[in-house]
């Protein structure tokens, strides 16, 4: 769908604010952090407006227009469109890369926009255009190039974004969505799922698996320490199978376990 629109330079004297401004309030550290950043690179995104002769007023980007106005410049760039409605429309398939806020896949797409479009793919470029650590930045960028669920769930709000770094250590794709499933049932933090990252790891190098604690396999005994693996049922820990949480009396466990063994205890030797 093509949009009528104009790139033009205009004078912010000549730009009027949105007549409904959809934010309410701004922090005005922020605003300032921006407008140190439009000194330092200038102002990537242009702002939106429509002509309302003879001025302009902002359909988008107010946020960017005061920054610019408190670094003291005088001059703007600008998507002008010929009317109101028109703007409107144009707002909905135009990518507003430098807002305010920002969820983690918003950033991480921006990086990656940035790399590619700007830096010429080379990070050093990138990490000091947006002003950010290279940990930071390589961070983000790592969500786009992990699993396809997880950055979902980060984007859904599921998960945290340290939570999703440390899934995305987890090499094998059926694992990783397996510990993800249990850090959403269970908001795991961090420190949680970086043991599951650690359990992983050391299983993936050990030659077999232990054994479970007989107690699982007998119902008696001291419960067994908390295994996400683990079914109650057959006793077995795996961690290529998905369990579900099953909220149970102990001793409706402990009859069903025994029930289990009652079934396949072999039949008495018929005596002679």
């Amino acid at each position: 769908m093509k949009i009528a629109r104009d790139l033009k330079t205009l004078d912010v004297s000549e730009v009027d604010r949105p007549d409904l401004d959809a934010r309410i309030e701004r922090d005005p550290v922020r605003v300032e952090e921006l407008a140190r950043d439009i000194l330092r690179r200038g102002l990537i995104y242009p702002i939106h407006v429509f002509a309302k002769s003879p001025r302009y007023e902002i359909v988008d980007g107010f946020t960017r227009f005061l920054a610019t106005v408190q670094a003291g410049l005088t001059t703007i760039d600008a998507f002008v469109y010929p009317s109101k409605d028109v703007a409107l429309e144009g707002v909905k398939y135009a990518a507003n890369i430098f807002r305010l806020e920002m969820t983690p896949v918003d950033e991480a797409k921006m990086f990656d926009e940035l790399l590619h479009n700007e830096c010429g793919d080379d990070m050093d470029k990138l990490c000091p255009l947006v002003g950010k650590s290279y940990n930071y930045v390589s961070n983000r960028l790592a969500l786009l190039h992990g699993d396809e669920l997880v950055l979902d769930a980060v984007k859904d709000g599921k998960i945290k974004l340290g939570v999703a770094e440390q899934l995305n250590k987890i090499s094998d794709p059926s694992w990783c969505r397996y510990y993800l499933h249990h850090a959403i049932e269970s908001q795991a933090p961090v420190g949680v799922v970086v043991g599951w990252v650690a359990e992983f790891k050391k299983q993936q190098g050990a030659p077999e698996r232990p054994a479970p604690p007989a107690e699982m396999a007998t119902g008696g005994g001291a419960p067994a320490a908390y295994d996400p693996h683990r079914c109650y049922i057959c006793g077995k820990s795996d961690p290529r199978r998905l369990t579900i949480e099953l909220r149970v009396h102990n001793s409706c466990r402990e009859a069903i376990l025994d029930a289990m063994l009652e079934g396949i205890k072999p039949e008495p030797t018929p005596s002679t």
